[in-house]
């Protein structure tokens, strides 16, 4: 099933929220508003609710707002609370990063 409802765009599954109602996609859907190129090297992390509809997005990180970032591989934490994900270049392969992050949701 295509949850995210929104063909064109990337979507990249990367972890399951504990309660099983959301999942941590990396997107480029921010392309859309800042115009760059879509695809793998403009992304950043987004939470999406499984209910198929594809409405339930909500960004979560903002690398791409500065110049040449992004934000990927995002893991949510067995209790929910938060989200190690790594941070990287536009120009860097699948992968490459440069430090683990923690996003906390709640403390």
């Amino acid at each position: 099933m295509n949850f995210s409802r929104a063909p064109g765009t990337y979507n990249e599954v990367e972890g399951i929220f504990p309660d099983g109602l959301y999942t941590a996609v990396e997107a480029d859907r921010q392309c859309e508003r800042l115009g760059a190129t879509r695809g793998s090297g403009n992304i950043d992390i987004w939470k999406l609710k499984l209910d198929g509809t594809g409405k339930g997005l909500t960004r979560l990180t903002y690398f791409k707002r500065l110049r040449g970032g992004k934000a990927s591989n995002a893991v949510i934490s067995t209790d929910g609370r938060f989200m190690a994900f790594q941070s990287a270049r536009t120009s860097d392969p699948a992968g490459v990063g440069y430090g683990i992050l923690i996003y906390w949701f709640k403390r």
